[in-house]
């Protein structure tokens, strides 16, 4: 047995120094190893200071290798300056500003709607509507906030410049995030239609109940205040604010408030009440949450107030700014909307007085250009590329209503002339027009660009002056007859159709040849017993022909007429 034993001690002996016979080598091994790095560590080191003393013959061939390594490393740094120069770019907050300003129309709708497709496509960080506004119609308010709550991608958000009443305030709360300039107010949006008396009277549960419904959407959505942005809608609802102690006498003591309606309060028990205390009135009952830009930051709506909007841009650092500019269709929407209420008037006033009178004239057709001005303020967003040409020909129309309908009034004629003025100034091309003229003090300034389009403009007012001159006097004339736009009769031999109008006394009743738009022609009988035609002008008045007309004055070769 002893024997047995010896026998395994020494087996496991022997096992013993085989195992640290290994463990020598693999010691040894990476000694070896580790002296060869660091030869050729020293090595390069020696190389690069013998380059640096002068040494010719290593430096040359030590050189490659650094210029090799240097290259490696001039990589590696290229690489790391435009991987931070990547997240500097990344981190910088691009921000396109949209305002909204004035009251909430389908207009304001309509470049809402553009100017957040606009700002989509730079793809930024934020987009900030700046709010102005006393509120407006509920259909175009509902728009933009679903457009707005559409958005993807960037951060909404909503600064109140001055005001955002009514619908403004439901725009606002349509926002991500809220901001307030100093002395701005929010709130008060109860929904008002005019009362038989004139008055302005809150609807009824009919429309209340939905647009409260909304304003708690939005709170859920954006994190406001789910009650007291019910109170903007509804004056009946009474809000308390309610704070007490937990742990009181602890170490985890601890402030809590609670938000309530007054009616919850009202029916709380004689304990509950008295562990909560008396009550802060946020929203007295019968009244509609409005808010200063404190109280609301106070309330959990806002989440800072700003000087002005320099001093909000540099708070949330935006480095990139843009903002989206309304176009000629979108202003000319926005100021039909203004006074459409007085057009529509005026309107139908004019075809009202065209009613009561004979024929169709002037005040028919006034009425229905100030009622189609009306209706194209509703589409003119969509037609902004297209006003030039819609101006132009309007203008046409009037002119030839001059010539042909209504002639002697003037008021077409200037209208029509105008509308053509005002086409061909939108069609001019604003971007050939230098955005900034050097001094005269400047010796390098270079007038000759400016000398020749001078030149070219007056060159071609010259030509459209003299050509039209020219052909009327030596082309026009050698034309057929028939072909001709000009009368070829000599003058020198011709009568005309009218007599003297100093033949005709005032108080002379005759009858009307013609229609008198103001100007026509009418007959009268003289005192020798002939009948004579005479031209006559009314004062705008539209008398049919074979009436009756009465001389009121004659002035300046004009015969002025009434109805009789």
């Amino acid at each position: 047995m002893s024997f047995f034993v010896i026998i395994c001690f020494l087996g496991i002996k022997s096992s013993y120094i085989e195992g640290m016979k290994l463990f020598v080598r693999i010691i040894s091994t990476l000694l070896v190893l580790a002296a060869f790095c660091f030869a050729d560590t020293a090595q390069g080191s020696t190389s690069i200071k013998k380059a640096v003393t002068g040494d010719s013959a290593v430096a040359t061939v030590d050189t490659g290798k650094l210029a090799v390594d240097s290259g490696a490393l001039d990589s590696i740094g290229r690489t790391a300056s435009a991987t931070e120069a990547a997240i500097q770019k990344q981190a910088k907050k691009h921000a396109v500003w949209i305002k909204l300003d004035g009251d909430v129309e389908p207009s304001m709708y309509d470049f809402c709607a553009r100017a957040i497709d606009d700002a989509l496509q730079e793809n930024p960080d934020y987009i900030v509507f700046e709010i102005n506004t006393f509120g407006g119609r509920l259909d175009a308010a509902f728009d933009l906030v679903d457009t707005i709550m559409a958005v993807k991608g960037p951060t909404t958000i909503a600064l109140v410049k001055k005001k955002a009443i009514s619908a403004g305030s439901l725009i606002a709360l349509a926002c991500k995030k809220l901001y307030m300039l100093e002395a701005t107010t929010i709130g008060d949006c109860a929904p008002i239609v005019q009362g038989g008396d004139g008055t302005p009277q809150i609807v009824g549960e009919k429309i209340q109940s939905p647009l409260r419904a909304k304003f708690r959407n939005l709170a859920q959505r954006n994190g406001y205040p789910e009650l007291l942005a019910s109170s903007f809608v509804t004056p009946e609802l009474e809000v308390l604010e309610l704070t007490a102690k937990l742990d009181k006498g602890k170490a985890t003591e601890r402030d809590t408030t609670l938000i309530i309606e007054g009616k919850k309060f009202a029916v709380l028990d004689s304990a509950e009440k008295k562990f909560w205390g008396a009550p802060k009135i946020l929203v007295k009952e019968g009244e509609l949450l409005t808010m200063t830009d404190k109280e609301a930051e106070e309330l959990g709506f806002s989440r800072g107030t700003f000087k002005n909007r320099d001093d909000f841009e540099t708070k949330l650092a935006f480095e990139k700014k843009s903002e989206v500019e309304t176009n000629t269709g979108e202003k000319l929407a926005s100021a039909i909307a203004a006074i459409s209420g007085i057009l529509l008037i005026l309107g139908f006033g004019a075809l009202y007085i065209e009613f009561k009178t004979p024929g169709f004239g002037m005040f028919g057709i006034i009425g229905i250009i100030l009622i189609g001005i009306v209706f194209f303020g509703q589409f003119a967003p969509q037609l902004d590329g297209y006003i030039p040409a819609i101006l132009l020909i309007a203008g046409v129309i009037l002119f030839l209503v001059e010539i042909f309908v209504m002639p002697g009034t003037y008021l077409f004629g200037v209208g029509g002339i105008a509308c053509m003025i005002i086409a061909l100034i939108m069609s001019f091309d604003s971007a050939n027009i230098p955005e900034y003229v050097p001094e005269a003090v400047e010796t390098t300034f270079d007038a000759t660009p400016w000398l020749f389009g001078l030149f070219f403009v007056l060159g071609s007012a010259a030509v459209a002056l003299i050509i039209p001159i020219a052909a009327s006097k030596y082309l026009i004339p050698l034309l057929p007859e028939g072909w001709t736009p000009m009368l070829k009769t000599d003058m020198e031999t011709a009568v005309s159709p009218t007599e003297a109008v100093q033949e005709v006394a005032i108080g002379t009743v005759g009858t009307a040849k013609t229609f008198l738009r103001p100007v026509g022609q009418a007959s009268f009988t003289m005192p020798d017993g002939s009948t004579k035609l005479f031209d006559v002008q009314t004062h705008g008045e539209i008398i049919e022909a074979g009436q009756n007309v009465k001389v009121e004055a004659v002035q300046e070769g004009h015969i002025w007429v009434t109805r009789a």
